[in-house]
């Protein structure tokens, strides 16, 4: 994702306060690929991808709020980036509710602290970041970044690129990607639809399951520390290799019963599908692999 060229900004119009909260109301023509961050304390943030080349940011904020930044390149009439920060006092409660219009072309940065994100539409660059709340996103995005503390993380549709980070927040995943990595400490992982060209998925004690399709050529690299992996395989032609070290196998595939690993330590299993057309590699110390339809 590019870095946002710093413009002369235009100072957002906001309405005068109504019943303890103002009202929002940006609206500005701008580029089909702009590059918007939105950054602060809100609760909520809508992003929608439209097929016009405008910006509207609308919604409510507290009172005692302040939101700054704007959109950028006042001599032109179309601008290539906007940036908008929502300041509140550290004792403030924070309820403020935006939504966003962009084209959806647009590279969107987000950021704030416990906030529910949601995103449709976008096809440019997405980098979403909260500690708690959720994010759900929807589409088609070229690049799709994500990093969460303890909110849940939902993405739907097909990023051509995706990192997802969690501590404890889960992810879950429909759809398909290129280029798939998915890092978690003790969320719970589920990847159950599409199919996947590359897919990485790294977890110290959260459960993994994936039941999506790998491409032809393609890999799929799960690594856990005690955290349960869970493989359900349907008709894919694949090469699968598990290894724990202290945990256990268990293959409802075939017939084929896991031996001892390395020095009498753990599991080892080694199935051929097929004609071995994508590759599965699924490493665990102390947890679990089951395979299953």
């Amino acid at each position: 994702m590019r870095p946002f060229v710093h413009l002369t900004l235009l100072l957002c119009t906001i309405a005068a306060p109504l019943s303890a909260q103002q009202k929002v109301d940006v609206r500005r023509g701008v580029t089909k690929d702009v590059y918007v961050r939105v950054n602060g304390a809100f609760a909520s943030l809508k992003v929608t991808g439209w097929q016009k080349d405008s910006l509207v940011l609308t919604g409510t904020l507290p009172k005692e709020a302040r939101l700054e930044g704007g959109v950028g390149g006042a001599s032109t009439a179309t601008a290539t980036g906007a940036k908008f920060y929502v300041e509140a006092p550290a004792s403030a409660i924070i309820t403020g509710n935006l939504e966003l219009f962009v084209p959806e072309g647009a590279t969107v940065w987000a950021k704030s602290g416990s906030a529910n994100i949601d995103v449709t539409g976008i096809t440019g660059g997405l980098d979403l970041n909260i500690v708690g709340g959720s994010i759900n996103v929807t589409g088609k995005p070229r690049e799709l970044n994500i990093e969460s503390m303890d909110g849940d993380v939902t993405v739907g549709g097909a990023p051509t690129w995706m990192r997802a980070k969690t501590a404890s927040g889960n992810i879950t995943v429909r759809g398909s990607c290129t280029d798939l990595g998915i890092t978690t400490v003790s969320g719970i992982v589920s990847v159950r639809e599409g199919s996947f060209e590359r897919a990485r998925i790294e977890s110290v004690t959260g459960n993994v399951t994936f039941g999506a399709g790998v491409s032809r050529a393609g890999t799929l690299l799960i690594d856990s520390h005690s955290g349960t992996i869970e493989l359900l395989i349907g008709k894919a032609s694949l090469d699968v290799d598990a290894t724990t070290i202290t945990g256990s196998i268990t293959n409802s595939v075939t017939t084929r019963r896991p031996t001892p690993g390395r020095e009498g330590r753990g599991e080892e299993l080694t199935l051929n599908l097929g004609t071995g057309d994508a590759r599965a590699t699924l490493r665990s110390f102390k947890g679990n692999i089951r395979l299953a339809r």
